[in-house]
């Protein structure tokens, strides 16, 4: 830690003498200052005892980047580090006074956490009205982007859509990864900006352009995974199998460039293919809870999360996605909309594996 009381005042490590009677601040317990070579001064219980709001073992980039980052964000209102908040047996590494805005509580997360931990923490600074906001140190910088980020750490920002904050304490910059999506293929994209200077986030930047879905080179690698086994298509293609159907042998209205936010799991492409075949598994009419139905079983199947992550939502994306299927499928023609929902009109056609839609479609 790096704030202490001694003698009824607050007392900074960085300017703190070594001095016998340094206490906690939440437990009032003993604590101890050190000073090293490597790690900047911090405080450390002498005996660790029953204190709720500990952090022991603080690495020398957590210390210097709660400094920092009181820093970067003053501009945004009056900062006080390790701010403790018995209410909730929470400590905030930051804490943004902001006058009359809502409160902001800065959480610098180094080290692992658990997904638990994480809904606990920020239930529990939204309990009391403050805005928390995890921003992420170096060993999340090096991560891939992935689904354990996303569901532990991303929110919505206006301007940004959702996105994932991370501090680098070498170069005192905040990168921002905004308009967090998922191509139809399943990759996670997002956005990346470094800032110098926290007024920028005053000026939202657009999404980045995506690359073009390559339709025959998915098709392929869907054949190839198939042929070796692939373990995570498998529930996929027994699905389809047992209609009659082989995944990579979809037909093209099922296909679709559009991206969505990362809730789908191995990808919206192999959802609208699960969804698509069993809508046209029996011709007949769907009502509109029918369609929802299969759309979030076809989520479950693909791997996705309807729920969202701890700080957003999923199910307006996946009303998105079966909206956006249902009008392709109309303006196909196989699919006509009624007052009660959708009447099946035609089935498309599938080939038999990936193989003979190229020889029929690509080599023409």
């Amino acid at each position: 830690m790096l704030i202490a009381w001694r003698a009824g005042k607050l007392i900074d490590a960085r300017g703190a003498d070594r001095q016998p009677d340094y206490q906690c601040p939440a437990c009032h317990q003993r604590v101890v200052l050190h000073r090293g070579r490597v790690v900047p001064p911090y405080f450390a219980h002498h005996t660790l005892g029953d204190c709720a709001v500990a952090t022991e073992g603080e690495s020398a980039q957590h210390v210097s980047g709660k400094r920092q980052l009181a820093a970067f964000f003053a501009p945004w209102g009056v900062g006080t580090l390790e701010k403790v908040l018995p209410e909730i047996d929470q400590r905030a590494d930051c804490w943004l006074d902001r006058g009359d805005h809502q409160p902001v509580a800065i959480e610098f997360q180094c080290s692992p956490i658990s997904r638990d931990q994480v809904a606990h923490r920020t239930a529990g600074y939204q309990d009391i009205g403050v805005f928390p906001c995890w921003i992420l140190g170096e060993r999340y910088l090096k991560q891939q982007l992935n689904w354990e980020l996303i569901d532990r750490f991303a929110w919505e920002m206006p301007g940004w859509g959702l996105c994932l904050l991370f501090w680098d304490v070498s170069r005192q910059r905040l990168r921002l990864d905004h308009h967090l999506r998922q191509m139809a293929t399943g990759k996670m994209t997002a956005t990346t900006r470094w800032l110098t200077t926290i007024d920028e986030l005053r000026r939202p930047q657009p999404a980045s352009r995506l690359p073009p879905v390559d339709f025959p080179a998915y098709r392929q690698r869907l054949t190839t995974d198939l042929l070796r086994g692939n373990s995570s298509l498998r529930d996929l293609q027994e699905t389809l199998y047992l209609l009659g159907k082989n995944l990579p042998g979809f037909p093209p209205i099922l296909g679709t460039t559009r991206a969505y936010l990362p809730i789908f799991g191995r990808g919206p492409l192999l959802w609208r293919i699960v969804v698509g075949t069993w809508i046209f598994s029996r011709k007949m009419r769907w009502t509109v809870p029918e369609l929802w139905q299969l759309a979030q079983a076809g989520l479950t199947l693909v791997g996705g999360h309807c729920e969202g992550g701890i700080r957003f939502t999923g199910e307006e994306t996946l009303h998105l996605a079966l909206s956006d299927l249902m009008a392709d499928l109309v303006a196909g023609h196989y699919l006509q909309r009624t007052v009660m929902g959708w009447q099946v009109l035609a089935e498309p056609t599938w080939s038999r594996d990936g193989h003979e839609w190229l020889e029929n479609n690509e080599r023409k």
